[in-house]
């Protein structure tokens, strides 16, 4: 349910295109989660093409920013490098919102050769070290896999389960509750409407 604690928010990565921010913003879109990269096949780490443009664009019309990192991290020492080069490409820029990881390779999860546990601890420490250097740390996932495999978070949590009504009882910052809204000003039809509870 929206209401005032409640802001409405959208998360985009280069597959959104073109966007209009001052549209976005006259839309009543509270506040955006913005891709900032990953790594591709070689693990080498890229920006998200359209990154710089996004986050200059939403920092102009004041609405607030958070960043999420696409993850492919199998060791400690791997997610703390990811953390580094994210606060390397995020500090210039204003962000109000937490930086979240996002690791989501289930489907070939046995090639990562990792535990449930270690992989708890992967994520944490990507989340601490991005807040040793000031930022609020958060780790996405969805329902499932934050009831079953992910230890109960040290850090905040953008749930994602795509339902009118979610059955989630574990505490949560942002709600992920589908990936086919509409928003004027973001040109492909599609893109993901979150909400964010505030105390």
């Amino acid at each position: 349910e929206i209401n005032k604690n409640t802001k409405i928010g959208i998360d985009i990565s280069r597959w959104q295109g073109k966007i209009d921010y001052k549209q976005v913003k006259e839309s009543g879109i509270e506040f955006v989660m913005i891709r900032v990269g990953s790594e591709n096949a070689e693990g080498k780490f890229f920006v998200d093409p359209m990154f710089e443009e996004y986050i200059e664009g939403f920092n102009e019309v004041g609405i607030p920013v958070g960043i999420y990192y696409y993850s492919y991290a199998d060791t400690i020492e791997h997610a703390k490098k990811e953390a580094k080069w994210v606060i390397k490409q995020i500090k210039k820029y204003k962000v109000d919102l937490p930086v979240v990881y996002d690791w989501e390779n289930w489907n070939n999860y046995y090639e990562f050769k990792v535990s449930f546990h270690h992989l708890s601890e992967i994520a944490n420490t990507f989340l601490s070290t991005v807040e040793e250097a000031g930022y609020e740390g958060m780790l996405y996932s969805s329902k499932y896999y934050l009831e079953n495999i992910w230890e109960k978070p040290k850090y905040k949590v953008w749930l994602a389960h795509y339902t009118e009504q979610t059955t989630y009882e574990g505490e949560y910052m942002i709600w992920q509750l589908c990936d086919n809204g509409y928003v004027p000003g973001v040109n492909e039809n599609q893109v993901d409407l979150n909400i964010m509870y505030v105390k």
